[in-house]
C-alpha cells in the first residue's frame, strides 16, 4: 500500500485511483464539498503532491497521464461536482500546469505535442496558465521549437473571432515575436489578427509582462 502523509491509494496505481476518484465525483459524492470537511479538495491535493514526487524522480510518462487525466476533470466547465467557485484557484495551478507541460515536452514528438496542446486549449476555456507557453518556449529546442511554431501558424489561419479557446494560439505567436525581439514581426501579427488582439496589442511589445 503507498501512502503520502494521510492518504492511502485504495487502488493498485495512482492512475486507476485517480480514476475512481473521479468516477465518484461524477457520482455526486463531493457534492458541497466545501460544507463537508473539503474531503474531495484534501484528495485532489494528496494526488497533486503524489504526483509532484512522481515528476520530481522524472517519471515523466507515468505523470503525464495522470496529470491530464486530473487536471482536464477540474478545468472542464461542464458540470461543477465540486461548488467551489473556482476550484483551480484552491492549488498552486501555474506549477501543475507547467510540470504536466514539462512532461508533454519531455516525452512527446512535436506532432503529440502540438495536439495536446490543442487539447488542453479546449478543455481550459477562460483559464490562462503562462506556464504552459513558457515552459514550451524555454524548453523546446530550436529546431524543435521552429516545427512548434509552424504548426501553430498553420492552424492559426483557420482561427475565426469566436474561435475563443484558440486565441491563444495568436498569443503563442506574439510572446514567441517578443523574445525574439521581432518587431515587424510582432506588428505584422498584430495587424494580421487585429479583431482578435485588438489595436491595442502593438503597446505590448515592450512590456514585461
Amino acid at each position: 500500500m503507498k501512502t503520502t502523509k494521510t492518504y492511502s491509494l485504495s487502488e493498485k496505481t495512482l492512475e486507476r485511483d485517480m480514476g475512481k476518484f473521479i468516477r465518484d465525483a461524477k457520482n455526486g459524492a463531493y457534492h458541497y464539498d466545501y460544507k463537508y470537511g473539503q474531503e474531495g479538495l484534501k484528495l485532489i491535493k494528496a494526488y497533486f503532491r503524489m504526483l509532484e514526487e512522481g515528476f520530481k524522480k522524472q517519471n515523466f510518462q507515468a505523470a503525464r497521464t495522470c496529470y491530464k487525466k486530473l487536471l482536464f476533470f477540474l478545468l472542464q466547465r461542464d458540470y461543477d461536482y465540486f461548488n467551489y467557485e473556482d476550484i483551480m484557484s484552491k492549488f498552486n495551478s501555474e506549477k501543475i500546469v507547467g510540470f504536466y507541460f514539462t512532461c508533454l515536452v519531455k516525452t512527446c514528438n512535436i506532432n503529440e505535442l502540438f495536439n495536446e496542446y490543442i487539447e488542453y486549449l479546449r478543455i481550459k476555456e477562460d483559464y490562462y496558465f503562462e506556464s504552459a507557453e513558457k515552459i514550451m518556449l524555454d524548453e523546446l529546442s530550436p529546431e524543435n521549437k521552429l516545427k512548434f511554431t509552424e504548426l501553430v501558424h498553420k492552424k492559426s489561419e483557420k482561427v475565426k473571432e469566436k474561435d475563443y479557446a484558440m486565441h491563444d494560439l495568436i498569443y503563442f505567436q506574439l510572446d514567441l515575436a517578443k523574445e525574439e525581439k521581432d518587431m515587424k514581426k510582432y506588428n505584422k501579427l498584430c495587424e494580421k489578427y487585429m479583431k482578435i488582439v485588438g489595436p491595442e496589442q502593438k503597446e505590448e511589445f515592450d512590456s514585461k509582462e
